[in-house]
């Protein structure tokens, strides 16, 4: 109900491969698209999927009590909360993804290094109201923040119609955010009142916490549970799955005798670094809102008619393109993200591209992800045909690989070859004639000729060297 500062422009997802060229976040180097998708619906996804595979025993309103580890297995003690009953289970490994306030990280004596970064303390309030939709004055937008002299507000779409979320900021010395204090929020980010119905609320404050370790013994940290930090853009989803990736395929070849208990320090290696750094940038990205945001002088003049007015939004307008907008746009962060310091990965002398949230620049150094392409008979994606295990991706017809072949035979690695000899989109990035890829996409070897040792190069990178 006031003047439009700004607008970043994103695809609907519906739109998504028609417009794509129009988006602040389209043209990423990957066969899907960026993809927004609230909690409450990728979760009915994700159920429907777990509940049909019968690895699965899927059990809800459980908790963990208690974690022991002895020979070679671990014992969680657990509560139905729902019957009230207490009993036990064993497993080889266990994954603690069980959120910020992990029980898991608890019971294994793990530390979150990090604290309070003093920018906000904030309360989420999850409402219905059949009011909203009609008040805004063009297009609807997906994300509103709204600035004036009063507040910095945030509105967010959930299903387009009548349900929303706000995150209203909680004063200093308040425990939580009062019924009167969100409806005053509400009606200033709004600029009138409107009728609605509170069905969630949760308060929270802008952490910067990550877990010393992400490995104690055979149970393993991932996502809220192993780092926090502020919740821009879905970093920390998209980063907790990204441990997972790289966490299940080590455990997975553990269990199959290909991959070394030993070796699974590695997970630890590449993924707490990781933690650390995206991180920083979260905390980096919500400070420079922040200082744009809390200035109450341009906010003063910000509604103020004339030149003044104009001057102040220009200049909000400016910074926040400048400094805000690439939260929007973190190709780099879901593709850039390197293992720079791993023990199963075998470098070379080039140094991977350096590290951006919104700019990605494809490579294949040991550690980075591997660049896709599609093949050009069938525009088949690389993703598709790496399979399950390692890929061998051949760029030259004449190379022998009989002994890396071999070498993974001998030691059950699964290893499928892939020639990419003839494939124009793949040359600009792989370079290498030989370009071994794991499970999880990363590059872990790469070299112009056959090695002298090929059982080196697998017994690197499956965690079995001395």
């Amino acid at each position: 109900n006031g003047i439009e500062i700004t607008r970043y422009t994103l695809v609907s997802s519906g739109k998504r491969f028609e417009e794509d060229r129009l988006s602040l976040d389209g043209g990423w180097n990957s066969v899907e698209r960026p993809h927004r998708i609230n909690q409450a619906k990728l979760e009915q996804v994700l159920r429907r999927r777990a509940k049909a595979l019968d690895a699965i025993d899927l059990r809800y309103l459980h908790e963990a009590t208690e974690i022991h580890q002895h020979d070679g297995e671990v014992e969680v003690s657990y509560r139905d909360l729902r019957a009230g009953k207490q009993g036990k289970m064993s497993a080889a490994y266990v994954i603690g993804a069980d959120g910020g306030k992990s029980n898991v990280r608890r019971e294994i004596g793990v530390k979150l290094v990090g604290g309070y970064t003093h920018l906000a303390r904030v309360e989420s309030v999850f409402f219905r109201s059949n009011d909203i939709l009609a008040l805004f004055p063009g297009k609807p937008a997906w994300m509103n923040w709204v600035i004036n002299k009063d507040l910095f507000g945030n509105l967010i779409a959930i299903n387009g119609k009548d349900l929303w979320l706000a995150h209203c900021i909680i004063a200093d010395g308040q425990p939580g955010l009062r019924a009167e204090d969100f409806e005053r929020q509400l009606e200033q980010t709004l600029g009138t009142k409107v009728a609605f119905e509170v069905l969630s609320q949760e308060s929270w404050q802008l952490n910067r916490l990550v877990a010393d370790t992400y490995r104690v013994g055979r149970v393993f940290l991932a996502g809220d549970a192993a780092h926090i930090w502020p919740p821009w853009a879905g970093y920390g989803m998209n980063s907790g799955i990204d441990d997972a990736a790289t966490l299940t395929w080590m455990i997975a070849g553990a269990l199959q005798g290909w991959f070394s208990n030993r070796a699974l320090d590695a997970y630890d290696a590449e993924r707490q670094n990781i933690g650390e750094q995206v991180s920083r940038e979260a905390v980096k990205m919500a400070a420079a809102q922040q200082e744009i945001t809390n200035n109450i002088e341009l906010r003063k003049q910000v509604e103020e008619p004339g030149e003044r007015g104009a001057r102040a939004r220009q200049d909000i307008r400016n910074r926040l393109i400048d400094d805000d907008s690439i939260q929007f746009n973190p190709e780099g962060l879901n593709f850039g993200l390197y293992y720079d310091s791993s023990p199963i990965i075998e470098y070379d002398a080039e140094k991977a591209p350096d590290f951006e949230i919104s700019k990605y620049v494809p490579s294949t150094v040991p550690g980075c992800r591997a660049p896709h392409f599609a093949f050009i008979e069938t525009g088949e994606p690389l993703i598709d045909r790496l399979g399950r295990g390692f890929a061998l991706l051949v760029s030259d017809d004449a190379i022998d690989v009989s002994g890396l072949v071999g070498a993974a035979a001998a030691r059950g690695l699964p290893l499928n070859v892939i020639n990419i000899a003839h494939e124009p989109k793949a040359r600009p990035f792989y370079k290498h004639k030989l370009v071994i890829v794991r499970p999880d996409r990363r590059i872990a070897w790469r070299a112009n000729d056959t090695p002298p040792n090929p059982s080196g190069v697998i017994d690197k990178i499956c965690g079995t060297m001395p």
